[in-house]
């Protein structure tokens, strides 16, 4: 993507891998979120659609957003496709500071740009950086219709004509020089109207093809690019809404829907409310009115005359413009819907509850001390505004919830006393048993009744003597639980306990286990046989000890030895303790492969089954 900031403008390059698909563009602000979005087909030709430039699209094309971005540096331009694909690209903060400055057949630009880590704008790598003047009343002259200078010392263009190179006075300010070779070529570029550009973009690939590219144009004018594209936010008129009002007699009831203004528009303020009359014979009109916060959706309007027509306008206030007036519609006077699970009980025979679910289409207020929940049509003083969808109850409440719509209207109040549920502690667990291995133990119980609640259950860990341990395993949601990290052949003690929301219940009496006696640990490292070659290599951790293979059979257990198949485990490398290899030769290899083994060794330790590979 290529931005064009000084005019708002973008265009989109390439992606011809989506031909014929609709994009979405968007500019987004940090800390402000998206203030333009525009959408565009593919074309499948090197400019896939521009935006805001002539041919092509206008912001707010196929969008809600109407209005024209006002493009700066650190705004984040992102295309996104409708497989989700997605790229994205930063303004930069490179850009030319004055009009070029001739002094012969010299001509000098300034330009500066971002290198300070801590500003919110993107860092500028200065060899991305390249300066430009257009003139295309150089094309009879040098050939080309405009100029450019490179991060580097003064050099010939490839194409003669003159020679240019840029250089860094000082950090975050560059000075591009173009020395040409006859004054009327300098004349000639000297007179370019907003010529003078400053490019970077964010990567260049390996071939040399800049992504990202950010072309700032001193002078240049934002805003629409074309007719009827949408104005940019600092034109943008006082957004209009709609409203409704109800009269009767000498007073007048106005409601309306609150407003926002597009992002980084002047912003909303307030609203103004009049009364009009009719045009008297001489076609005199008066008015009266008020004007109200950005809060605000409804007013009554008093002390109008019961013998007199009026019209009433409601218009949005933002910065030092108002909007036109509000579509006038019927009023609303449906309230919204609100109810609540349980139903409240009485002082006397409160309902009991944990919490209260809450539903409704408009915005809930409640309070829990007994105080009102309305005051003067609006939520009280000490009114909640409800950003879940229940109300916990942890002791006994007096409730009362409403419900406002956008036009003011109210539910009626929903009041009534509620207690927290009772709930007994969960029951003593049944059938604690526990199967060791030589580090580990895994404990199993009967699950809960479900009536009890439960949430889950705390195994406690014991040495031999039933003191507990410094270490206890986690709160686990089953009704089983490995314990490990434990010594071979030491006894144990354990007991395990129910949870449920009113707390842990009484624990199980101690059940003592004994872990498994250790013996040593052997691997199979590789195992592959050849015609006549059949060679195993494993690890082991006592030397000494002599290790034999073993057939597998159906089932997965050990079955006849391999004859000949022993090795003793030998001292290995460090960080290695111990190695041990079989190897068999010609006959005793087998004709085929034999699929699966197991290594035993006579420490007690097992290692397999283990699959052979041919080789």
């Amino acid at each position: 993507m290529v931005v064009f900031p000084n005019r708002d403008f973008v265009s989109v390059e390439g992606y011809s891998e989506h031909a014929g698909e609709t994009a979405l563009v968007e500019v987004t602000r940090p800390g402000v979120g998206v203030v333009g979005s525009a959408t565009g087909k593919v074309s499948g030709t090197d400019v896939a659609f521009e935006i805001n430039h002539p041919g092509g699209v206008c912001w707010g094309n196929g969008t809600s957003l109407n209005v024209t971005p006002d493009i700066i540096a650190g705004d984040v331009v992102s295309i996104t496709f409708p497989d989700g694909s997605h790229d994205e690209t930063t303004t930069s903060s490179a850009t030319v500071v004055q009009d070029m400055v001739q002094n012969g057949t010299t001509i000098t630009v300034d330009g500066t740009f971002n290198v300070d880590p801590a500003s919110p704008l993107p860092v500028v790598n200065p060899d991305f950086l390249e300066q430009r003047i257009v003139q295309p009343d150089l094309v009879p002259i040098i050939g080309k219709r405009d100029v450019r200078a490179l991060p580097g010392p003064i050099v010939p263009a490839p194409r003669g004509g003159y020679s240019s190179g840029m250089d860094f006075p000082s950090p975050g300010h560059f000075h591009a020089t173009y020395v040409f070779d006859t004054i009327e070529a300098a004349d000639v570029t000297a007179a370019a109207d907003l010529g003078e550009r400053a490019m970077n973009w964010q990567v260049q690939d390996p071939a040399g093809n800049r992504q990202g590219l950010t072309i700032a144009e001193f002078g240049e004018v934002g805003g629409p690019g074309f007719g009827g594209c949408p104005a940019g936010p600092a034109d943008q008129s006082a957004p209009a809404g709609s409203a409704s009002v109800v009269r009767t007699g000498a007073t007048a009831l106005v409601k309306w829907t609150p407003v926002t203004a597009v992002p980084t528009a002047d912003p909303v303020t307030g609203y103004s409310v009049e009364a009009i009359t009719a045009p008297d014979a001489a076609g005199n009109q008066t008015s009266s009115g008020v004007r109200l916060g950005v809060s605000a959706t409804q007013t009554t309007l008093s002390g109008l005359d019961t013998a007199k027509t009026y019209s009433f306008e409601v218009r949005s206030m933002a910065g030092n413009k108002l909007s036109i007036p509000f579509k006038m519609g019927a009023v609303d006077t449906v309230p919204p819907t609100l109810s609540v699970d349980p139903q409240p009980g009485t002082a006397a025979a409160p309902a009991e509850a944990n919490a209260v679910t809450v539903t409704s289409n408009g915005q809930v207020f409640f309070t829990t001390d007994g105080s009102p929940v309305v005051s003067g049509s609006l939520p009280s003083d000490t009114a909640q505004l409800l950003t879940g969808t229940s109300i916990p109850i942890t002791r006994p409440t007096l409730l009362k919830v409403v419900a406002f719509d956008q036009a003011g209207n109210t539910t009626p109040i929903i009041e009534g006393n509620y207690k927290p549920v009772v709930i007994p502690l969960p029951g003593v667990p049944t059938t604690l048993a526990g199967t060791p291995s030589q580090n580990s133990v895994a404990l199993t119980w009967d699950a809960a009744p479900a009536a009890e609640n439960v949430t889950g259950w705390q195994v406690s860990v014991f040495d031999g003597a039933g003191a507990k341990l410094g270490t206890q395993p986690p709160v686990t949601s089953v009704p089983r639980q490995t314990v490990s990290g434990l010594n071979p052949d030491t006894p144990y003690r354990f007991s395990v306990q129910a949870i449920n929301a009113a707390g842990p219940g009484p624990s199980t009496a101690q059940l003592p286990v004994r872990t498994q006696v250790r013996t040593d640990q052997i691997g199979i490292t590789t195992a592959k046989w050849k015609s006549g070659d059949f060679k195993v290599v494993g690890t082991g951790d006592t030397l000494g000890a002599i290790v034999q293979l073993y057939r597998v059979n159906a089932d997965g257990t050990a079955g006849a030895p391999f004859t000949g198949a022993a090795a003793q485990v030998v001292a290995a490398a460090p960080p290695g303790i111990g190695d041990w290899t079989v190897r068999l030769r010609g006959t005793a290899a087998g004709t085929s492969n034999p699929g699966r083994i197991i290594a035993k060794s006579d420490k007690g330790g097992i290692a397999g089954p283990f699959t052979v590979a041919n080789g």
